[in-house]
């Protein structure tokens, strides 16, 4: 099956958003994707645009810290998904990279089909720095590479689970940093520093 996911790029109001929208859509369905993700915050329908993924099995959505909560990893773990959404909302673009790790691994532990849907052109510690992807099984099927970019991915359905499951990831440290501080906390250090 034609998946295609869409990466735009933020837009100054909401009439462009929606032409932008419109447009990247249009060249999707035109290049053969019968199932189109578009940004998690552009879309108005986008709880029915999820709904459109379940033609590839069930589908676990996770959006802004959530989507790096390991927390919430081992809850969909009791009963993992076919197919992952991860709509973080990366602040700057080494939490970009640092998200698209952890996906990489949650397709070989919790669901087989990861798709990381994000925006671009935010400024630093605002959510918007790109990242979008489709990996299967450890395999990266289709990356961003622009601002404003169409990744089509021929996907098999059923999507396999992954077998055997490896272990659920850890959040890397500037991904944890970001939770202890929407969260109001601070990070433990785990080794003896000398700041005098």
């Amino acid at each position: 099956m034609k998946l295609a996911v869409l990466q735009l790029m933020r837009r100054p109001d909401a009439e462009s958003e929606r032409r932008v929208l419109a447009e990247a859509s249009a060249r999707a369905v035109a290049q053969g994707a019968e199932v189109v993700v578009p940004p998690a915050d552009i879309s108005p329908d986008s709880a029915s645009d999820l709904h459109a993924l379940d033609v590839l099995g069930r589908v676990a959505f996770l959006a802004g810290d959530a989507a790096i909560d390991e927390a919430e990893y081992a809850r969909l773990g009791q009963n993992p998904p076919d197919v992952l959404v991860l709509s973080p909302g990366a602040e700057s673009d080494i939490q970009a990279e640092a998200v698209f790790e952890v996906a990489l691994e949650l397709s070989i532990s919790l669901a087989g089909l990861v798709i990381i849907t994000e925006r671009t052109g935010a400024e630093p510690g605002k959510p918007g720095h790109g990242g979008s992807a489709v990996i299967v099984l450890g395999q990266v099927v289709a990356e961003a590479l622009s601002d404003d970019d169409l990744l089509i991915a021929d996907v098999m359905v059923p999507v396999l689970a992954p077998e055997p499951r490896a272990p659920l990831p850890k959040i890397p440290p500037i991904l944890a940093q970001r939770l202890a501080h929407h969260r109001g906390q601070r990070l433990s250090v785990e080794y003896p520093a000398d700041l005098s």
